[in-house]
């Protein structure tokens, strides 16, 4: 058995799938490609796939992580130019993916391993990438930064781990931040976004990346 992990985007009209949706977009893709899935046990056997964290509806993504099992034999091991065209041919525009990687089959699971996701929050109609700059700077003096999750108060300031302003090629102001990402740790760009006055659905977010 093979374990493959899978990194692929998700851009366009793709962004406003949802999680649930897009789980039934990839076994259809891996089914079409004809590859050999390993399933589950039990009364009801699914194909073995595990997803990073979920992407909120909305969000695209330039460096997601997926985790299938291949009930394949040694002498038929998979071919990753060949794993890349077929499954991306039988994929909806918008969604590709842009590198695989063969694991051990025991290695822990991705939502133990990934640490922190760096995201990219552009901030349309809007000029100022030094008032960005000083935003932020401001929001991180203060000691803690408290926000509401689920009826909760917390300190999102221990979650921002790195950040940075600057305008992109089209002339729209975008800030890049590291956040951590784990089960006990989650940030949240879109928190942020409103921390710093914005409306955090006017906002376009990408998660650009993991850091494992």
């Amino acid at each position: 058995m093979e374990r493959i992990r899978i990194t692929f985007e998700k851009t366009g009209a793709m962004r406003y799938t949802s999680h649930l949706d897009m789980q039934k977009v990839w076994i259809r893709a891996l089914l079409r490609a004809k590859l050999p899935l390993a399933y589950t046990q039990g009364f009801h056997p699914t194909p073995k796939v595990a997803y990073a964290w979920p992407l909120p509806l909305g969000w695209g993504t330039e460096g997601e992580l997926m985790d299938i099992w291949l009930d394949n034999p040694e002498e038929k091991e998979v071919k990753a130019d060949s794993f890349i065209r077929d499954v991306n041919n039988a994929m909806p525009a918008g969604l590709r993916i842009l590198s695989i990687e063969k694991l051990p089959y025991s290695d822990p699971a991705l939502t133990i391993v990934i640490q922190s996701a760096v995201y990219q929050i552009i901030f349309p109609d809007y000029q100022n990438t030094e008032d960005l700059k000083e935003k932020m700077t401001e929001l991180m003096s203060q000691e803690t930064i408290e926000r509401e999750r689920r009826g909760k108060i917390y300190d999102m300031k221990p979650l921002i781990e790195d950040w940075l302003c600057g305008t992109d090629d089209n002339g729209e102001v975008f800030m890049k931040v590291q956040m951590a990402a784990r089960d006990s740790a989650m940030g949240r760009p879109d928190e942020l976004a409103a921390a710093l006055g914005f409306d955090p659905f006017a906002v376009n977010i990408t998660r650009l990346k993991y850091i494992l």
